[in-house]
């Protein structure tokens, strides 16, 4: 109705998704299980208490931040009655912070939107709509034309290789498979925008869910992608909410919910906003016998990135190396021999953290990496043999360390006066932007790449409760 701008929006859906969480755990271990049917109808106080809930669980994640950040010693916390009182962050420098949340997970240049305009015709033929309720038949017809539509923008958010292979199915099985109910969802939702512009009541609320019966759906995808219906069952049950023994299911790791009822339901919402491959990889981390192939896998990333980076690069007229080196590895170096600049970057490839206890741990991997630099800047201040070799330089050389960390830079906490961490496609991004890497240089050195506050973001405190206990914390927003 009045949509908000892309960078608001992804900290919006980031938010809600993190918040539909908690309320769906709590359906999943107390519902009643077994043939209901699933009541579409709205009902006001319904709506209205689920609305609450949500809001609530927005603070209760909040109570999940600080709990691990105090048990971790990053903050302190005093207690005055049923008042949490954190430490004060104001003298915090938050920047580094509104950095992830403000700097795309991926380069928005390559992203490609979805356009519902491409399937209304073959979409108008194949939906029904009586009494404000619509449905969508998905035939061959429909299905082919989605892909058309579809596959291409959904297939540019992976980037992992199609030949890794875990337990069930591979990799390039399961992207096929996401990419069909990625597709199918949209269409769902664009079928309720029609629906709605014609009319139906509540804007088509009553068929905003998708409720495909479990049969039908694995016979769609199995004819449409041609994979193999046991590989199908397979990689719909890792997907389904609370399956393959996850302990703590996350709706955006497992975005499809078992209504006990022989359906699904699937939020057009949710299915289309996950990162599909970085929640495949927290996923595979929470099965036994998927985790040992995942880490297996893990040194491939790496050499992934680098290569990527160098063919995003081509046609500058820079020169590109990498090695081992006495006790370390140089990951990438991007050496300019005209200007006799040598920046040196120390890669950094994991799964994105999206909790408190994830953002400690990959912080410990980013200090590993801060660490690599040092030892690598030492090496050319000392004059090392061997590197001077790898790279082919001399120390009349402009030189600098770095770490390219994938998705993620961390707190105030993590960083070094002397290495600059950026999201490595937001290096690549402004190297092809200034084809300047003395510019480059100065861009990292000055900071240059973090938001200003007041001038770009602004921190606010929020007041949260849950239950009894009050506390507050703070809100990052656009300035």
């Amino acid at each position: 109705m009045s949509p908000l701008e892309a960078p608001q929006a992804a900290i919006y859906v980031d938010g809600l998704m993190n918040a539909l969480t908690y309320p769906l755990r709590v359906c999943h271990q107390r519902a009643v299980k077994g043939m209901f049917t699933f009541n579409r109808e709205l009902i006001d106080e319904h709506y209205q208490l689920a609305d609450d809930w949500l809001n609530r669980a927005e603070d209760y994640a909040h109570f999940c931040t600080i709990f691990p950040l105090f048990h971790a010693k990053e903050i302190g916390l005093a207690v005055q009655g049923n008042d949490l009182i954190p430490t004060d962050w104001s003298a915090d420098d938050l920047s580094y912070e509104v950095y992830d949340r403000f700097i795309a997970k991926r380069n928005p240049d390559r992203e490609v939107g979805l356009d519902p305009n491409q399937i209304k015709r073959e979409l108008l033929t194949n939906m029904h709509v009586s009494g404000g309720v619509y449905s969508v038949d998905f035939t061959r017809r429909l299905m082919k034309k989605l892909s058309l539509a579809f596959e291409g923008p959904l297939s540019s958010r992976h980037a992992l290789p199609d030949n890794w292979q875990f337990t069930y199915f591979s990799l390039a099985q399961y992207r096929s498979i996401f990419i069909c109910l990625q597709s199918m969802a949209y269409a769902w939702f664009a079928a309720r925008q029609i629906a709605a512009a014609d009319g139906a009541a509540a804007i088509a609320f009553s068929s905003a869910v998708w409720t495909p019966r479990k049969g039908i759906l694995l016979i769609a995808i199995a004819r449409h992608t041609g994979i193999q219906k046991s590989v199908v069952q397979n990689v719909l049950r890792y997907l389904t909410f609370g399956e393959v023994n996850v302990r703590n299911p996350d709706i955006a790791i497992q975005p499809i919910v078992d209504l006990t009822n022989g359906q699904y339901a699937i939020s057009p919402f949710v299915m289309t906003h996950v990162h599909a491959e970085r929640n495949l990889c927290v996923l595979l981390n929470q099965v036994p016998e998927d985790r040992k192939l995942y880490l297996q896998l893990v040194d491939e990333k790496e050499s992934q990135a680098r290569s990527e980076t160098i063919t995003s690069l081509f046609g500058l007229g820079l020169d590109f190396k990498h090695g081992p080196l006495d006790g370390t590895d140089l990951d990438l170096a991007i050496i300019d021999r005209e200007a006799k600049i040598c920046l040196c970057i120390e890669i950094k490839w994991f799964i994105e953290p999206a909790e408190v206890r994830e953002v400690l741990a990959r912080s410990e991997e980013l200090r590993k990496g801060v660490t690599q630099a040092q030892k690598i800047a030492k090496m050319f201040s000392d004059n090392d043999a061997r590197l001077m070799s790898l790279l082919q330089i001399d120390q009349s050389y402009d030189f600098q360390t770095m770490v390219g960390s994938a998705n993620f830079i961390g707190g105030h906490r993590v960083q070094h006066p002397d290495v600059p961490i950026t999201k490595l496609w937001h290096l690549a991004s402004k190297i092809q932007e200034f084809q300047n890497l003395a510019q480059i240089m100065d861009w990292l050195r000055s900071r240059s790449y973090l938001p200003c506050k007041d001038q770009d973001y602004k921190i606010s405190e929020v007041a949260i409760q849950s239950g009894k206990w009050k506390s507050r914390w703070y809100g990052i927003a656009y300035a």
